[in-house]
C-alpha cells in the first residue's frame, strides 16, 4: 500500500530551471517517478525546482540558495538533485574551487539527513582545450567523492553532444550548444529519473525481502543483480558507510 510522499530538490542553474526553454526537467523527472513508484510504497511525488541562470558554485549565491532551501524546519527532501559548475568553467575558475564549492552545497543537505545525487558538468558544443580538461578533472571529482548517502549520475555520459548523431542535435540542444531545448530537458528528466528509480528500488531492496516488493521475477534479478554489483565495488552504486569483504578474500 502507499505509504509516503517522496519529496525532490533539483538544485543548480540554468540547466536546473529549464532556461531557455521554459520547461525544467524536474516535469519529466516527476511524470517518470510516478509512473514507476505510485502505489508501490509512495502515495504522492512532489517536486521543487531551486535554480537560477548564470549563477557560479565558487561565487555566485549557490551556497546560500541551498542554505535557504534547508531554512525551514518543515522543509525536508528525501533527495536533493545538485548540477552545478558549467557557469565557473566559462569564468576560468579552477578545478580545486569548483569542487570545494560542490563538497560545501552537497554538505547541506547530507547534514540534513537528505540523500544527494550529485550530476556530472555536462558536454556542451564548444571544445575549449581547457574547459574540456578542468570539466573531466570536475567531473572524475564527483564520481570519485566518498560519503553517505552521496550518489553521482553521469550526466555528461547520459547526454553527450559530440557524440550525439549531428542530425539529433537540433531536437536536442539549443544553438549555443549550451542548454537545452524542451525535448531535451524532457530527456535529461527521462535519464536522470531512471538513475534515481534505481537507487531507491536498490535501497528498499537492501532493507526488505525483495520478494515482498517485487513480484516480476525480470524486476527481481535486476534488482538482485544490482546488489551483487555494488557489492563487488561498483564507486556509482556503492552505499557507504560499511564495506562488504568476501570470505575468500580473507583465506
Amino acid at each position: 500500500m502507499p505509504r509516503k510522499t517522496l519529496r525532490i530538490l533539483c538544485f543548480g542553474n540554468s540547466l536546473t530551471c529549464g532556461f531557455p526553454a521554459g520547461k525544467p526537467y524536474a516535469e519529466k523527472l516527476g511524470e517518470k517517478l510516478e509512473e514507476a513508484l505510485l502505489g508501490h510504497g509512495y502515495a504522492e511525488i512532489q517536486y521543487i525546482v531551486e535554480g537560477l541562470p548564470g549563477d557560479l558554485v565558487t561565487r555566485g549565491s549557490f551556497l546560500d540558495r541551498m542554505r535557504n532551501s534547508w531554512k525551514k524546519g518543515s522543509d525536508f527532501y528525501d533527495w536533493t538533485i545538485v548540477l552545478g559548475g558549467t557557469n565557473d568553467l566559462g569564468w576560468g575558475c579552477t578545478v580545486d574551487d569548483i569542487v570545494a564549492g560542490l563538497k560545501r552545497t552537497w554538505d547541506i543537505p547530507l547534514s540534513k539527513g537528505s540523500k544527494v545525487l550529485a550530476l556530472t558538468i555536462p558536454d556542451t558544443r564548444a571544445r575549449f582545450k581547457d574547459v574540456k580538461e578542468r570539466r573531466d578533472e570536475v567531473n572524475a571529482a564527483i564520481k570519485e567523492y566518498r560519503k553517505p548517502n552521496f550518489y553521482y549520475f553521469d550526466l555528461h555520459n547520459a547526454i553527450p553532444y559530440h557524440d550525439m548523431e549531428p542530425s539529433d542535435r537540433p531536437k536536442y540542444w539549443q544553438m549555443d550548444g549550451v542548454h537545452l531545448t524542451e525535448a531535451g530537458y524532457d530527456l535529461m528528466g527521462e535519464k536522470i529519473a531512471g538513475e534515481l528509480i534505481k537507487l531507491i528500488r536498490l535501497a528498499e531492496a537492501q532493507d526488505t525481502d525483495i520478494s515482498s516488493i517485487v513480484t516480476d521475477a525480470r524486476q527481481r534479478q535486476a534488482i538482485e543483480d544490482l546488489i551483487f554489483e555494488e557489492e563487488r565495488g561498483n564507486p556509482r552504486l556503492l552505499s557507504q558507510g560499511y564495506i562488504v569483504v568476501r570470505r575468500t578474500d580473507l583465506d
